[in-house]
């Protein structure tokens, strides 16, 4: 029976690694979403505004390029810079984009604001305590080094760039750059659209009501790199250990008790 007993707390173990591995919430399907989202029309405006941007090959392909990368972390000493590109709906005037933290996305730092206009700027500073600050609003206390992009609507609703946190729906299209293509932002120098630059495209109704065109609010953003992703075998040693040291502490407490 003891080996018995083994044996089900592995397989209880490893259906528990299985439960993390797949659920919306867990660390390793936050990070990442399933692309592409094949849905989004081609030739819509979104097509076109990326393509007006564009000043050479290969450009970007709105279903092609379209990257998984759900959470991000800073990878400039001097922090990331957020240019508002364009905002092509109903509710632009009233529309809030923004970071949250991974961790709590209750905690927010608002970037744009819905009187913003295309081609404006922000400047995000992170500090090494994990605070953040947006110009010079206040301070943002404990986002920490992981950090998502939302679109908060004046209907109240707020959509986040992880599909689990959207009721497992496709709210935002991430694209990074590719080292190769050139972009040409209003009143800016041209430049290399870089890896360590992205386009966020949101959808500003619910997946099921939308028109899934995702240039409700785009925005380009530079100075970030995906948020690490957990490693499939650190986590399945990880909670294995946890699943021996369970059955061990339990076997222990039996020989004592006789």
């Amino acid at each position: 029976m003891k080996g018995f007993s083994s044996i089900a707390v592995v397989g209880t173990t490893l259906v528990a690694l299985g439960t993390v591995m797949a659920c919306g919430n867990g660390a390793l399907a936050a990070s990442i979403n399933n692309r592409p989202i094949t849905t989004i029309p081609t030739g819509t405006s979104l097509q076109n505004t990326l393509d007006g941007i564009t000043i050479s090959d290969p450009g970007i392909d709105v279903v092609n390029d379209q990257s998984p990368f759900a959470l991000f972390d800073n990878t400039s000493s001097g922090g990331a810079i957020g240019t508002l590109v364009a905002e092509i709906a109903g509710f632009a005037p009233g529309n809030q984009f923004g970071l949250y933290s991974s961790n709590n996305p209750n905690n927010k730092a608002l970037i744009f604001d819905g009187p913003s206009t295309p081609f404006d700027r922000a400047f995000i500073t992170f500090f090494e305590n994990g605070d953040v600050q947006v110009n010079d609003n206040p301070i943002v206390k404990g986002v920490g080094d992981s950090f998502g992009f939302y679109l908060h609507t004046p209907e109240n609703n707020t959509f986040y760039t992880e599909d689990s946190r959207n009721d497992g729906n496709p709210q935002a299209l991430v694209y990074q750059g590719d080292n190769v293509t050139e972009l040409k932002l209003d009143g800016l120098d041209s430049g290399t659209f870089v890896d360590t630059e992205f386009i966020f495209a949101f959808e500003d109704l619910p997946f099921s009501n939308s028109d899934k065109d995702y240039n409700d609010s785009i925005v380009h953003i530079s100075g970030i790199k995906p948020a690490a992703v957990p490693e499939p075998m650190t986590i399945l040693g990880s909670t294995l250990a946890l699943g021996f040291g369970g059955l061990f502490k339990r076997q222990m407490s039996k020989r004592q008790k006789n």
